[in-house]
């Protein structure tokens, strides 16, 4: 079987070279965030359209500072006694999800004055399959930011795995169990990307067919056909379609 896939790869590698050519169109580097909402314009009061704001103390939607537009989330974080406080403002983001590419997670945050009680700020990335569990995740990540100035934090190259239904986004604003703990910082700007470039999807197709992974592969020369029905190496992918089609049903018949 080993042999069967490296041949395949060397036929494609040779005759293709689909990455490494110079009239691939170049389009927009990077699709707009798939995060609906995203710098909370949309909402009602304390509450924004989209996302769940939550735990002991919760974010709100406010109105009194924003990087862009009108509005953005707000945490005032204030012990009680010894009591620590925290805050959770969560999006899942459901069924939009291309496999085989890489993602980026972006946020401004702008931090009011410095955390006491062991304050700190954090992100989580979560996959989730079909069955609603989680296949993987980043953890808890924690994060600095700037006293009184809009700061950008990037994560760039989120891998995602196969198989995945939907995605779980977490920002935890917490303190420690001191008296006196506390934290204020304004969030906005939350942005979910994927890099669906021509570029990025014939690269993505090529990694997969060399790991034969053809179901992903196929997936994306889906994605490629129907974004991309311009460019001029659509004939040639169609004819890899085809190929890796053949491929897959000759593999299939020798489970």
């Amino acid at each position: 079987m080993e042999i069967k896939h490296i041949l395949f790869i060397f036929i494609f590698l040779g005759e293709l070279s689909l990455a490494d050519e110079s009239n691939v169109n170049e389009i927009e580097p990077k699709v707009r965030s798939i995060i609906g909402n995203s710098s909370f314009e949309e909402g009602q009061e304390g509450a924004a359209v989209g996302w769940t704001f939550t735990n002991r103390q919760p974010p709100i939607r406010s109105g009194s500072d924003a990087r862009t537009g009108s509005y953005s989330a707000y945490i005032n974080l204030q012990n009680e006694g010894k009591i620590p406080s925290e805050a959770h403002i969560i999006k899942t983001i459901d069924g939009k999800l291309i496999g085989g590419l890489n993602y980026e997670l972006s946020f401004f945050v702008k931090q009011i004055k410095p955390g006491t009680g062991g304050y700190i700020q954090q992100y989580v990335v979560e996959w989730w399959d079909e069955d609603q569990q989680a296949v993987r995740g980043t953890g808890f990540k924690q994060f600095s930011s700037k006293i009184g100035e809009w700061e950008e934090i990037v994560v760039p190259d989120l891998d995602i795995p196969e198989n995945v239904r939907s995605v779980k986004l977490l920002f935890r604003f917490v303190t420690g169990a001191i008296e006196g703990g506390s934290g204020e910082a304004f969030i906005d700007d939350i942005k979910f990307i994927a890099d669906d470039s021509s570029e990025a999807l014939i690269a993505g197709i090529e990694r997969k067919v060399e790991l034969a992974q053809f179901d992903v592969a196929l997936s994306l020369i889906d994605s490629f056909l129907l974004k991309y029905r311009d460019d001029p190496k659509v004939d040639e992918i169609k004819a890899l379609r085809d190929r890796v089609n053949k491929f897959q049903q000759l593999e299939d018949s020798l489970e």
